[in-house]
C-alpha cells in the first residue's frame, strides 16, 4: 500500500527539517524535532502529521493511529490523514477497519488516486486471506488453487512505470471502427419491376457522367448515347486536385503533435532515471535556466538538491500514469511519483511544466501535490 506524507501545505524551516531527517532515516532525531516544535506550534498541521509519519516508520502503531485519528477529526476534508491512518491498520492486520477508513477517505475526496490504489491494494489481499483460508478447509485445494491466483493479478502491487515507446504506440494505433448494421432491404411491391444489374466494370470517380434515370424503353428502339465531352472528365480531375495537399497537411498536424508529445515524455523519464542514479549532470540538464525554484536562487536550489540526492544508499524514482498535453512550444506533464529511499518512501501526485529549448524539453517549474 502506498503511504503518502502529505503536501498540501507549504513547508516552513522545521517542517523542512523534520522531512529531511525522516528521508535519511534519523527517526529518532526526526522525532524529537517534531516533539519540541509541536511544544510551541500545537495546530502546526504538516508537523503533526509528519510525527504520525515518524511513528509509523518506528512501528509504534498505537502512537500514529491516535495521531492520525485526531487529525481526522480536526481536519476532515483532508484525505491524507485517512490514507495514512488506514496504511496504520493494515499494517495491524486490521484490514476492514483500513477498508473503511479508506472508503471514508475516497467520500472526502472522489480524486484521491492514493486511497483508491490504498482501498485495491486491501480487497486484494482480503480476498486472498479469505481463499488461503478456504484452501485449508477444502483440504485437496486444487480446484480453488487458480482463483487464489487470478485475484492476485487484479490489483498488482505497483502500476507500470510509463514509458515514451509505449505511450506513443498507444497513441499512434488506429481507432477500430465498428461495424455498421446493413440497411434492410426495403419491401418489394407489385408495382416493383426487376432492375437490370450491370456486368460492366463501375467508371472510375474522375470519369463519370451525370446518371440519368428515364422510363424502360424496349432494348430494339435504344438510342447510342453521346460520347461525353473529354473536356468534362478533365474538369472533374482537375477540380479533385486541390483536395490532396489540403489533405496532407491535415495528416502532418497530428504527426507533429505525437512527436512532441513523445520528446516530453521521453525528457521526463530521463530526469527521474537521472535523479535515480544520482547523476547530477544529467539531472541539473533536465532543468531549464529559467526554472523557478519557487523561493531562493536557481544556484542555492542546485546545492539543496545535490545535498539532498547524492549519498543515499539507494533510490528509486517511478513515474506512473504519465499524461502529457503540449500547447506549442510549452507542455505539461503530471503523474504520480513513487519515491524510496532507505525506509522512506512517499507517493504523491507531480505536475512538471517545460518549455521547449532547441531539441530539447526543459523544466521550467516543479509543483506537487497536484
Amino acid at each position: 500500500m502506498a503511504f503518502t506524507v502529505g503536501s498540501a501545505w507549504a513547508q516552513p524551516s522545521p517542517t523542512a527539517e523534520v522531512a529531511k531527517l525522516l528521508e535519511q532515516g534519523k527517526l529518532s532525531e526526526a522525532a524529537q524535532r517534531a516533539q519540541n516544535h509541536l511544544k510551541q506550534n500545537a495546530n502546526d498541521v504538516q508537523m503533526r502529521f509528519l510525527q504520525g509519519v515518524i511513528a509509523t516508520e518506528q512501528r509504534k502503531y498505537d502512537q500514529a493511529i491516535q495521531i492520525f485519528t485526531a487529525l481526522t477529526q480536526d481536519y476532515p476534508g483532508l484525505p491524507e490523514p485517512y490514507n495514512n491512518l488506514a496504511v496504520v491498520y493494515a499494517a495491524k492486520g486490521e484490514e476492514r477497519k483500513a477498508a473503511q477508513v479508506l472508503e471514508q477517505a475516497i467520500r472526502t475526496n472522489p480524486s484521491y488516486a492514493t486511497a483508491h490504489e490504498n482501498l485495491g491494494d486491501l480487497y486484494a489481499r482480503m480476498a486472498s486471506d479469505a481463499y488461503a483460508k478456504a484452501l485449508q478447509l477444502d483440504g485437496s485445494g486444487k480446484a480453488m488453487q487458480p482463483k487464489l491466483s487470478l485475484i492476485k493479478q487484479i490489483f498488482p502491487a505497483a502500476a507500470p512505470i510509463a514509458t515514451a515507446k509505449a505511450t506513443a504506440t498507444a497513441s499512434a494505433a488506429p481507432a477500430v471502427a465498428a461495424p455498421v448494421a446493413a440497411p434492410a432491404a426495403p419491401a418489394r411491391t407489385p408495382a416493383d419491376k426487376p432492375v437490370a444489374v450491370s456486368t460492366a466494370p463501375a467508371p472510375t470517380p474522375a470519369a463519370s457522367a451525370p446518371v440519368v434515370v428515364t422510363a424502360a424503353a424496349p432494348v430494339a428502339d435504344a438510342k447510342p448515347a453521346p460520347v461525353a465531352k473529354p473536356a468534362e472528365p478533365a474538369k472533374d480531375k482537375e477540380a479533385a486536385k486541390p483536395a490532396e495537399p489540403a489533405k496532407a497537411k491535415e495528416t502532418a498536424q497530428p504527426d507533429r503533435q505525437q512527436h512532441a508529445v513523445a520528446a516530453v515524455e521521453k525528457a521526463v523519464l530521463a530526469w527521474a532515471k537521472a535523479w535515480e542514479q544520482q547523476n547530477m549532470p544529467a539531472y541539473y540538464a533536465a532543468y531549464s535556466n529559467h526554472f523557478d525554484p519557487q523561493g531562493g536562487t536557481l544556484a542555492a536550489w542546485k546545492a539543496e538538491r545535490k545535498d539532498r540526492i547524492v549519498g543515499k544508499p539507494a533510490i528509486t524514482v517511478e513515474v506512473r500514469d504519465l499524461k502529457v498535453s503540449v500547447h506549442g512550444e510549452r507542455a505539461t506533464a503530471n503523474f504520480r511519483q513513487y519515491y524510496a529511499a532507505g525506509s522512506y518512501k512517499a507517493t504523491t501526485r507531480k505536475t512538471l511544466r517545460l518549455q521547449q529549448e532547441g531539441d530539447k524539453w526543459r523544466i521550467t517549474r516543479e509543483e506537487t501535490g497536484r
